[in-house]
């Protein structure tokens, strides 16, 4: 149970470094100003307590800031607590989604384009998470398209060579296609280093499909 609390602990500061920096600016700013309005308002009965020659002033207005001090002292603490959380919660909504964009852009940079990003209910940047997957599935197309012409100009350069006459011909041809042959591999394994979510689904039915049979041959 505690192991658990702990974990879900550690989820709330997953970007820690950012997390600490946008809450602590936060607390600064509503100190400075919660500061500077116990200042306007505490101002008078200060000057009453230490400059005023009357003991009678000095002592109502001494009342008056124990009161307002024992009455204050505790709403600022709560105005803070409450602050804290709040800056925690929206700071987990954004630095989430960014833990989110981070693995994304790590997978892209790897070739993997099966990555999507999913954001959990609350999360902020949902519509730059939209732009994430809808660039994703343009990469996608393209490389398709790439991997497709890629395809179809092998299977013309093979018919090609085969369909040569006469030897000699045969020959000059066999060497420039071979030449071409070479640099459509390249390109070949270049577009090989990418994986594209059609294939992985491809594959994962070929293996269900593997797993599956031996029971129907049984």
């Amino acid at each position: 149970m505690a192991s658990r609390r702990d974990r879900k602990l550690r989820n709330y500061f997953r970007y820690k470094d950012l997390q600490i920096r946008i809450i602590a600016t936060s607390l600064i700013y509503m100190f400075l100003i919660i500061l500077t309005t116990l200042g306007v308002i505490l101002y008078p009965l200060i000057i009453d307590m230490f400059l005023s020659d009357d003991i009678n002033t000095q002592y109502q207005a001494a009342q008056t800031f124990i009161m307002l001090m024992r009455r204050l002292v505790p709403a600022v603490v709560i105005m803070f607590s409450v602050v804290f959380l709040h800056q925690v919660s929206i700071t987990h909504r954004i630095c989430g989604p960014l833990i989110n964009f981070t693995n994304s852009f790590r997978k892209i940079s790897e070739g993997d384009l099966t990555r999507k990003v999913f954001l959990r209910h609350g999360d902020y940047l949902k519509k730059e998470c939209q732009r994430i997957n809808e660039m994703i599935d343009g990469l996608v197309i393209l490389l398709s398209r790439f991997r497709a012409d890629h395809g179809r100009l092998i299977t013309v350069l093979e018919k090609a060579r085969k369909h040569a006459k006469d030897l000699e011909t045969k020959k000059q041809v066999g060497k420039a296609l071979e030449i071409i042959r070479s640099e459509a591999q390249l390109v070949s394994e270049d577009l090989a280093v990418f994986k594209l979510e059609s294939e992985s689904q491809a594959s994962d039915k070929n293996i269900n499909f593997k797993t599956k049979d031996p029971d129907k041959q049984s």
